[in-house]
């Protein structure tokens, strides 16, 4: 497993391509925005078909079955540890998360995305 693709979306933050255990092909997933004050060790990731989050600090996977309907939020209680990331793909990640950062990050014109959150990836410790 490791992580491909890893671009800016149009929320302003990024995606990556990536398949995981029990994934028979590549999904693109994509970051949720990580605003100011809400905590940069764990970021929720969404596909079309699963939902779940990586904790920035330790590269673990989390994420829930596939969804033929497509995965919510209300689908976060039911995930999985799935994989540790390496520390190559974990590093670049939040590389790419860093490098997104900004507090008006992505626009359709009238409302911004909020992703200031991202400038503490590196620094923030893990909370207990």
């Amino acid at each position: 497993m490791s992580i491909t693709n890893i671009k800016r979306n149009c929320m302003g933050t990024v995606s990556f391509d990536a398949r995981f255990i029990g994934m028979r092909k590549d999904q693109e997933f994509d970051v949720y925005p990580i605003g100011q004050g809400e905590s940069p060790t764990r970021i929720k990731v969404q596909s079309d078909t699963r939902i779940g989050y990586i904790d920035l600090t330790t590269g673990n996977v989390h994420l829930s079955a596939s969804i033929k309907g497509g995965a919510q939020i209300r689908h976060l209680v039911a995930t999985v540890g799935l994989e540790t990331l390496d520390a190559e793909d974990l590093f670049n990640l939040k590389a790419h998360i860093l490098g997104s950062a900004n507090g008006m990050a992505g626009t359709n014109g009238v409302m911004y995305t909020d992703n200031s959150g991202a400038l503490e990836v590196f620094t923030a410790q893990p909370q207990n």
